[in-house]
Order: structure tokens, then C-alpha cells, then sequence
């Protein structure tokens, strides 16, 4: 009777545990503004390989971010999970608008669209 006792609440504290890790997951902080917008030229000075474009020279002071959006992120975990990305939108003197998309969660370069594509 004692083992089965025990087994109880080593189970209870289990499930608690999950819960409480699946609910960070869920929520988990997203980047500020101002974070967003440093990785997001970061992206475009030094972009991933992956992506195949070339380095941007970029005058911080020549830019401006221009619009922030937050959307969910495709594919059946991440919908559980509540994954979302970052769309930021950057213009620069010139007129140019250079939209990259990062993670939400810790500013990785996922895609950069505009003149440079």
C-alpha cells in the first residue's frame, strides 16, 4: 500500500512538471522591438548561407524600421506549441523596404524579401 502511495505522487509531481514546462513553451517572451530590429539588420549584414544573397553595407543611421508583425508559425507542432516569427519591415533613405523574417524567440534569420532577392 505504502510503494502504491508513493508511485501516486511520483506521478502527480511528473505531470505537474509537464505542465508547467508545456506552459512555458506556449508562452515564451518574444523579442522587443528594439532587439527585433538589431537582428534584423544584423540578418542583412551578415546573412546565412542558406539564404544565397549577398552582405548589405548598412548605415544604422540610414535606416528605419517601418512596420513590426508577429504570425504563427506553419506546421502541426508549432501550432500546439504556439510558435510564432517576426516580420520586420526596414526602409532605408534611398526608399528601399527590405522585409526580413526572423524567430520570435531568439532573432534567427529565417527569409529577407525585397530588392535584394
Amino acid at each position: 500500500m505504502l510503494k502504491a502511495t508513493n508511485l501516486k505522487k511520483e506521478v502527480f509531481y511528473i505531470l505537474v512538471l509537464l505542465i508547467i514546462c508545456f506552459a512555458y513553451a506556449y508562452q515564451k517572451p518574444i523579442l522587443t522591438t528594439g532587439k527585433a530590429t538589431d537582428y534584423a539588420a544584423l540578418c542583412l549584414q551578415s546573412p546565412p548561407k542558406r539564404l544565397g544573397i549577398k552582405t548589405v553595407d548598412i548605415n544604422w543611421n540610414d535606416i528605419t524600421p517601418e512596420k513590426f508583425s508577429i504570425d504563427k508559425k506553419s506546421g502541426f507542432f508549432n501550432q500546439i506549441t504556439n510558435q510564432r516569427e517576426l516580420s520586420v519591415t526596414l526602409k532605408t533613405n534611398n526608399g528601399e523596404e527590405l522585409t526580413v523574417r526572423i524567430d520570435a524567440y531568439n532573432g534567427r534569420c529565417l527569409e529577407v524579401t525585397g530588392p535584394l532577392n
